[in-house]
């Protein structure tokens, strides 16, 4: 009987306890359908974290289980492997459990450390998982030859040297033939239908507080263009998409190609709704590009309105370029931004985080209404250098895996020692005022003219920093959590 490896991507609750399960499980489906063509059979699990046990108890009764690989990103998704990877252990000792993914790689000696955890596999995953593979199927290869994992030997976590990256990434496909790829097709109102699709990996910037730094050591590798079409074209014929998003970290690394693939694209009946362009590639000639292409909104992290904090997270632009590239923005109404920030780094004083507001507002009213805010509170990543600094003012990352389900500085559950619970409610609040500045173009009449009451209204607050009663956020986020519930019912 032929061996089977069962691959795992849990959908933890996020906004209301809803799950997203909309967004494809993008890094089992590329090391499942790299060991696939190498001649295993593969079952992907993309669950929603309640049918924990229950796919649990439907592997571990497999008979023909190989092993379970876990795909696991820091946060939530760490305590739900984890309790899932104990069931599985209990129900079957003597199954191997795998873990890999970000979180795994940038913390693979804490990963080991727990006991249902045997192997885990660091940085990019598709050639160290055949390769282990092929060791847990044993054939003739030892496990001190394998590149790029960490195990156990007497109790003692073992790190193998690291595995350089694959050059040409055309090699490695999500194999959509693993999912019934017509779960994760939205369908919007007017009947188009979008799917989130990744083409490259990593980033070449030094951004201080990103995981990029340690991951993808600044590597930027994509598909190529013939790449990215042939199989979108193909995924169209299968599904019917005519809309897509890009789940890029930085898609326009390469401009040349980026345009590319978006000019190709048009040309079979498929548009591009949302793609990250950072606000320093910019230029009056590219968006216009942007806009022909049919292209709708862009996500651009400014980041901050303090020099200061712009130069010690390693942004490499100023004030007076984020304010240049906004006014470039605001030529082109047909063009949406989500326009996100970051507030509360460790150093940062109360005036640091005020000038980010105050910048925020400077946006605005350049470009009114078309730029949806993302004014985060700085929470320390694994492996990002800024999270240095935040060890140097008392911050510790959790040591249990039960902890790490609290890592989430909204939830209360969690704190920083550089914030008070009051300023973290505070700064939440200036959020959710800048979050109603931004009028969705889909909205119709009445809902539009209401929106545009509640932006001026939440304007003039942000303005004089008067929150008091904020009866408008109370009513818009007793509106999201009866969408959100219902998203996820």
């Amino acid at each position: 009987m032929q061996s089977t490896i069962h691959l795992i991507n849990i959908a933890s609750p996020f906004r209301e306890g809803m799950t997203n399960m909309k967004r494809p499980p993008s890094g089992i489906l590329y090391v499942g359908g790299y060991l696939k063509k190498n001649g295993y059979k593969v079952k992907v699990h993309h669950i929603n974290y309640r049918d924990i046990e229950l796919v649990a108890r439907k592997i571990t009764n497999d008979s023909s289980a190989l092993f379970v690989g876990f795909s696991v990103k820091t946060g939530k998704q760490v305590t739900y492997s984890a309790l899932m990877s104990q069931q599985i252990k209990n129900f079957r000792n003597n199954l191997p459990v795998v873990w890999g993914g970000i979180h795994t790689s940038l913390l693979p000696d804490d990963c080991l450390r727990y006991p249902f955890i045997d192997y885990v596999v660091i940085g990019e995953g598709e050639i160290t998982m055949l390769e282990l593979t092929d060791y847990l199927s044993e054939t003739k290869l030892q496990i001190e030859e394998i590149k790029g994992i960490g195990y156990k030997i007497n109790g003692v976590n073992k790190i193998n040297a690291p595995r350089p990256f694959a050059k040409n990434i055309d090699q490695f496909n999500q194999d959509w033939d693993l999912i019934d790829i017509k779960n994760y097709v939205r369908t919007y109102s007017d009947g188009r239908l979008k799917l989130d699709y990744i083409t490259s990996r990593g980033c070449p910037h030094t951004c201080g507080f990103c995981y990029n730094q340690e991951f993808n050591k600044r590597k930027w590798r994509s598909h190529s263009v013939e790449f990215v079409i042939n199989d979108l074209k193909k995924i169209k014929e299968k599904t019917g998409i005519n809309v897509v998003s890009f789940d890029d970290d930085n898609f326009f690394t390469n401009r040349k190609r980026g345009l590319s693939i978006l000019q190709e694209l048009k040309k079979i009946g498929i548009t591009c709704n949302w793609v990250e362009l950072r606000i320093d590639y910019i230029t009056e000639e590219l968006i216009e590009q942007l806009v022909k292409l049919d292209v709708k909104s862009i996500f651009t992290g400014w980041e901050s309105g303090n020099e200061n904090t712009l130069k010690k997270v390693a942004k490499g632009y100023t004030l007076e370029k984020i304010l240049e590239k906004t006014k470039i923005l605001a030529k082109f109404k047909t063009l949406s931004a989500d326009a996100s920030a970051i507030i509360g780094f460790p150093w940062e004083t109360k005036k640091d985080i005020d000038d980010t507001i105050s910048l925020a507002l400077k946006m605005f009213e350049t470009k009114k209404f078309q730029l949806n805010f993302n004014i985060g509170l700085y929470v320390p990543y694994p492996g990002a250098p800024v999270s240095l600094d935040a060890a140097k003012k008392g911050f510790q990352f959790p040591t249990d895996y039960e902890n790490w389900s609290k890592f989430d500085i909204l939830s209360g559950e969690m704190e920083v020692p550089w914030f008070t619970r009051k300023q973290v409610n505070y700064y939440t609040l200036i959020d959710k005022y800048f979050k109603l500045l931004y009028i969705f173009p889909s909205l119709k009449f009445p809902f539009k003219q209401f929106s545009y009451i509640v932006a001026i209204m939440a304007y003039l607050r942000l303005k004089s920093r008067f929150l008091f009663f904020p009866f408008e956020v109370w009513i818009t986020d007793r509106i999201k959590k009866r969408v959100y519930k219902k998203l996820d019912s």
